[in-house]
């Protein structure tokens, strides 16, 4: 093929959904993966009522539902005084269809997307094993040099090649943020810890001014996120002394427990300067990275893919001029630093807070909260992603 209507780097969830999101508007797609095959890392796994609303327009919502777990309400608890909190997400079914929050590995989604792509759209070229190594633009077109040599001509190129993204550092745009003094282990159990832990629901946030964790259902087991200190090397913090130790202060005596899954990772919250450069636009992970706490990082790139897929697919069909992409590309910064950060960060900090009376003052306000229901649903609007979507315009998504 010649010149194509759109480049997309990386077929990862974001990258993915750009590609199936244009291709419903008509639009020429190649899409260039690195790696020889999709990531089956599992990594993120909550989406939010918004993204839900954005999978049933493109039509892949039943077959994400069938999949996933309907999570229904989310616990704020304290390692030593238990439960804080409870929210019922049934306070917005006035204002979504799906008041709930969908539990599924990101893997998983990956794969549906891509099963849509190839049963419905055959102007969507995904080649897998091309890696990117450059980017050039002129006012006619851009264009990617691969790793073989390769040129790829697109009228426009979209960067969704992840936090190291090669495309934002051929463009040479700042990355700048913070990087926090801890990291997080994740382990992935298969065995029913809610036997261990009686009370907790699917989701639920658990403060400690030591350790503080996340303990959530997805799919297939059971996934606990351990704050580790800096102290502690990568190493040992995977090593089974270390791993059995947070096990038994989490479960106690406890039975033997598979463990599917031991990984660790350091935790950003960065934002590029800049989300679009001439006909090269960045977005998800290569655009803005944040605390998984909160669940927020995914849907917001997924969020960015749904609505630059209306903006660029209206320049292309020659309904709107390019002014269209530099207004998504600051509504979506904006959505990434006012909301995205701003509610990962807050959350984070009161997890993992020191100060004795600070951490009262905190559970008192979650509990004062979760009382009253108006208060609740208000806190759960932003929780949701709701509040975020309305302030900063993502489209109506159709259905």
């Amino acid at each position: 093929m010649g010149v194509h209507d759109v480049a997309v780097v990386g077929a990862g969830p974001v990258g993915l959904t750009a590609a199936l999101a244009l291709a419903r508007r008509g639009a020429s797609v190649v899409v260039l993966e690195e790696s020889e095959r999709l990531s089956t890392e599992w990594r993120a796994s909550t989406f939010h009522p918004p993204t839900i609303e954005i999978a049933r327009d493109l039509g892949v919502v039943g077959t994400m539902l069938s999949s996933g777990i309907v999570a229904r309400k989310y616990q704020v608890r304290d390692r030593r005084d238990g439960l804080i909190a409870e929210f019922d997400f049934g306070l917005l079914a006035g204002e979504t269809d799906y008041p709930f929050r969908l539990q599924l590995e990101q893997y998983k989604y990956t794969q549906i997307i891509k099963d849509a792509i190839e049963e419905r759209h055959d102007r969507v070229d995904i080649r897998l094993g091309t890696g990117v190594v450059g980017v050039s633009q002129d006012d006619g077109e851009a264009a990617l040099t691969t790793a073989s040599g390769e040129r790829v001509a697109a009228r426009w190129v979209l960067g969704a090649d992840g936090a190291r993204s090669t495309v934002r550092k051929a463009l040479g745009t700042p990355f700048e943020g913070l990087t926090y003094d801890h990291r997080y282990l994740v382990l992935s159990i298969d065995y029913p810890v809610e036997t261990l832990l009686p009370g907790i629901c699917d989701v639920n946030y658990i403060a400690d001014p030591v350790e503080h964790l996340l303990v959530l259902r997805v799919p297939d087991l059971w996934r606990v996120v351990i704050s580790v200190p800096p102290h502690v090397t990568s190493e040992e913090a995977v090593s089974d002394p270390y791993v059995a130790e947070r096990l038994r202060g989490l479960f106690g005596d406890h039975p033997e427990l598979p463990l599917r899954e031991r990984k660790i990772y350091s935790v950003h919250q960065r934002v590029a300067d800049a989300f679009r450069q001439g006909r090269v636009l960045l977005l998800g992970d290569a655009a803005h990275v944040n605390s998984p706490m909160g669940g927020m990082g995914l849907n917001g790139g997924i969020h960015d893919a749904f609505d630059l897929s209306i903006q660029l697919g209206a320049v292309l069909n020659g309904e709107a001029g390019p002014d269209v992409l530099d207004a998504w590309a600051h509504r979506r910064r904006k959505a990434a630093i006012e909301a995205v950060r701003e509610l990962t960060h807050r959350t984070t900090t009161a997890m993992a807070e020191q100060d004795e009376v600070e951490r009262r003052r905190y559970q008192r306000q979650m509990s004062e909260i979760a009382a009253a229901p108006p208060r609740a649903r208000d806190w759960m609007m932003d929780a949701a992603m709701i509040s975020n979507v309305r302030t900063h315009d993502l489209p109506p998504r159709a259905g």
